[in-house]
């Protein structure tokens, strides 16, 4: 279905850990996605959209996902955020860290995905595609520090399950079903359910500022993630596939726009624009640009 895609050269990401912050999930809080207020409960199946996916080439699959989310074709689990507050710790080299803040987003609860609660499938799907639902739900796609965060909150957390690459097979629909169907397996054996933080899953798609500094290739997809049980990332942050290209292990977790710091509303494009404030939820050495939120090349 995807054409091979080649790996491309792009600046070395670089990174300020700060392992000493923390984040906590308020399980008392749901917020409704107000995307999907009015829209119906789903009636489109995991299997069904599955059936069309594996007629489609890469960019048609890719827009029938738009599609199909944002026709409220989800579990319903995943039409409400739930609450992850992020601690900063001191960072006296860091002027805006030299005093803690707490940080509060409203994040859903998984990776994008089409179908019914009792039968849905997690879709990979290119970055324009990401930013094409993020955008109409009013939401971004996070950094890799948000991603470390949100994973500090996991309510379980999984062994990852790589398949073995042969040629472009992991490109196929058939696949994501597949892993899905293994994920689903995993939670079932461990008591989890759908609508959790669970670590381990998925590669998050992400922004970075590294992204827009190889202008010879703008157009990457980068991926970040995928967590191990003693929270050490097995996919380093990657910038080097072209944005044609997704296999099963890619996922889109969105983080809503409306942000609280220390009790002040933020909106989190400008936030993560913000040429001092972006260093509340990035660890990187520049904040995004404003093309990073523009990506309509679908």
């Amino acid at each position: 279905m995807c054409a091979f895609a080649p790996v491309l050269r792009a600046a070395q990401p670089v990174r300020h850990l700060r392992p000493a912050d923390r984040a906590v999930l308020v399980d008392t809080v749901s917020v409704p996605v107000e995307h999907y207020r009015h829209l119906p409960a789903s009636r489109l199946t995991g299997w069904d959209f599955m059936l069309q996916a594996d007629t489609l080439g890469f960019w048609p699959l890719d827009s029938a996902i738009v599609s199909e989310v944002l026709a409220g074709n989800v579990p319903q689990v995943m039409r409400s955020f739930r609450k992850v507050v992020i601690h900063t710790a001191v960072t006296d080299s860091v002027p805006v860290l030299a005093e803690p803040h707490t940080i509060e987003l409203l994040v859903l609860p998984d990776y994008v995905m089409v179908g019914t609660d009792e039968d849905y499938v997690r879709m990979p799907m290119s970055p324009q595609a990401a930013q094409a639902i993020a955008r109409e739900l009013d939401c971004s796609l996070p950094t890799a520090y948000m991603v470390d965060r949100i994973n500090d909150v996991a309510e379980g957390r999984l062994d990852i399950f790589p398949f073995r690459p042969r040629g472009n097979r992991n490109s196929d629909p058939i696949v994501y079903q597949d892993h899905n169907r293994v994920l689903m397996r995993m939670f079932e054996m461990r008591g989890y359910r759908l609508g959790q933080f669970i670590s381990g899953l998925k590669k998050d798609i992400i922004q970075t500022c590294w992204r827009h500094l190889s202008p010879q290739y703008p157009h990457e997809v980068v991926i970040y993630g995928w967590h191990h049980p003693d929270g050490h990332p097995q996919q380093p942050m990657f910038l080097r596939h072209a944005d044609y290209y997704a296999d099963y292990s890619h996922g889109v977790r969105l983080v809503s726009n409306h942000v609280l710091v220390d009790g002040v509303h933020y909106n989190l494009p400008d936030l993560l624009r913000h040429p001092v404030l972006y260093v509340l939820l990035s660890d990187e050495p520049h904040p995004l640009p404003a093309e990073a939120f523009h990506d309509t090349n679908h």
